[in-house]
């Protein structure tokens, strides 16, 4: 070997010995010296008060103050879980993605938002497990008097409506085009705001005769109230079962965690219990820790305006009570299906993704092992015992019946709008009702089950030609017809309802069929 030849034999030796030191140092400060530490810390650090972690992906909306609470917090800390929570400013894409993913465990929907977002992403990765609260009243649609007086008002290709898009708000404005005989309206009826605070601002800005209507919560609806001329046209205590909002849990966490999905459910009851008769405090609380604040005349109206759902409640939406004991609580299966309707009504989504198997977005086994194990949220322990009567029962706030009006009062009934159904064919003279058209009032009657605080007017229309004497008495038969059946095959009140018949008309579509006006007694 030559000299030339040793010379680069060292010089190969001395890089391959810097490469193996550079490598051995990078193994060593990388894996080596990080596993010694970490020994070390294993060694010299205490046990954990925590099992498991989970995260929640939530929103800064009120009616998650539960959630973000001490109590629920405490609550999990019992069970040794540690709670993190994370706000997403509302982007269900976002959170429906971090859910697929794993980045959260638990994530909170309304109903139309885990709808319309699993949809957007192809798949189903989270069921529903708890019903977390339901609007009722903290959403409203508000207008001046004079230009929009009531929703028949937006029967105008000139009307708009501002919303905040994405949001409840735009899910209300579905539900109203929906329900609502609206044909006349725009198709770009929605002009958006970034908030409620916007939509109201934009109330405030414009002039009593602007044909718009406003779509906000509180408590910028009590602020717009105050206002000389407005009113309401709509609020959310008049919807039922549409404005949802529930605990959603990850499909594999759950089937590979169940214990802890229950644990966390039976934490967020016993929280809900806790505030049960605390919610303003509780809510002027959460404001301030996310940097707002709300006075208690606000937050007053606030909890008013929010119904948030206790265990029995819950038991009820899940199927788990006789129907007798219910109150008129809707299942889930029905919320979903009517959300669904209403989606694909509006075009939000192109057709039914359940195939009308509903039940396929919900889990009932968790609720149902906490009522078989005598579950209440005021005891710490699930076991049978005569300490339940010592506690407070929880009340199961269902739908009051509406009270039957007298003439006088269907009188001064005040029209909200007509209902929106394909027209009921009766045989020609007759008031004999078609098998399809039976089919159709059976769609109205779950509609008015949705809007139970209204009352129907039918009305029965007939042709100018003839005898009108005639002509007007095969009118209101088909209106009462049509009421009979309503009541004896579809189990609506009858105090709801009143038969009538209308002027003549000259239109010969009019004259052969009845339309459908809701109303409400004056505020």
């Amino acid at each position: 070997m030559g000299k030339s030849d040793s010379v680069r034999w060292i010089g190969v030796l001395i890089v391959w010995g810097i490469v193996f030191s550079l490598v051995g140092a990078i193994v060593f400060k990388s894996i080596i010296k990080p596993g010694h530490n970490r020994q070390i810390e294993a060694l010299t650090s205490g046990k954990s008060r925590y099992d498991h972690e989970i995260t929640i992906n939530l929103d800064s909306f009120s009616g998650y103050s539960i959630l973000r609470s001490e109590a629920f917090k405490e609550e999990l800390n019992a069970a040794r879980i540690r709670l993190n929570i994370k706000d997403d400013n509302a982007d269900y894409g976002q959170r429906i993605k971090e859910l697929e993913a794993g980045k959260c465990q638990f994530a909170v929907f309304t109903v139309d938002s885990l709808i319309v977002s699993s949809v957007e992403l192809g798949i189903w990765p989270g069921t529903i497990i708890l019903g977390i609260d339901e609007s009722h009243g903290a959403d409203a649609v508000v207008a001046y008097k004079n230009s929009i007086p009531n929703l028949n008002s937006l029967n105008d290709p000139q009307a708009r409506l501002v919303l905040t898009p994405n949001s409840p708000s735009e899910f209300m404005a579905r539900i109203i085009t929906a329900h609502f005989s609206l044909k006349s309206l725009a198709k770009n009826y929605v002009e958006p705001a970034d908030g409620s605070t916007k939509v109201y601002e934009k109330f405030i800005k414009a002039g009593p005769a602007d044909k718009k209507a406003y779509i906000m919560w509180e408590p910028d609806v009590s602020k717009a109230l105050e206002q000389p001329g407005s009113h309401i046209l709509l609020d959310s205590s008049k919807i039922k079962g549409h404005i949802v909002d529930v605990l959603v849990v990850q499909r594999k966490f759950l089937a590979d965690h169940q214990d802890i999905v229950g644990k966390t459910v039976e934490a967020y009851l016993r929280a809900a219990y806790c505030y049960r008769n605390d919610m303003v405090e509780l809510i002027i609380k959460d404001a301030k820790a996310g940097g707002g604040s709300l006075t208690r005349g606000q937050a007053e109206k606030i909890v008013k305006g929010i119904l948030w759902k206790n265990s029995i409640e819950n038991y009820a939406h899940f199927g788990l009570l006789d129907k007798s004991e219910t109150k008129g609580i809707d299942h889930m299966e029905d919320i979903i299906q009517k959300i669904t309707a209403v989606l694909v009504n509006t075009a939000a989504i192109e057709s039914d993704p359940f195939y009308g198997n509903y039940n396929k977005l919900f889990y009932d086994k968790i609720l149902e092992a906490l009522k078989k194990n005598n579950f209440h949220p005021g005891r710490k322990i699930n076991i049978l015992a005569d300490d339940i009567g010592l506690l407070d029962k929880e009340d199961m706030r269902g739908y009051i019946e509406l009270p039957p009006l007298t003439d006088k009062q269907w009188q001064q009934l005040v029209p909200v709008g007509k209902m929106e159904i394909n027209p009921v064919s009766f045989g020609r003279g007759k008031s004999t009702i078609g098998i399809q058209s039976r089919r159709e009032i059976e769609d109205l009657a779950k509609k008015l089950r949705s809007w139970s605080s209204y009352y129907l007017v039918i009305v029965g229309h007939s042709r100018k030609e003839g005898d009108q004497e005639l002509n007007r008495e095969l009118a209101r038969q088909r209106s009462q017809e049509v009421r009979n059946y309503l009541v004896n095959e579809c189990g609506i009140s009858s105090d709801r309802i009143k038969a009538k018949s209308a002027k003549v008309f000259t239109r010969a579509g009019e004259g052969q069929s009845v339309s459908f006006v809701v109303g409400q007694t004056p505020y």
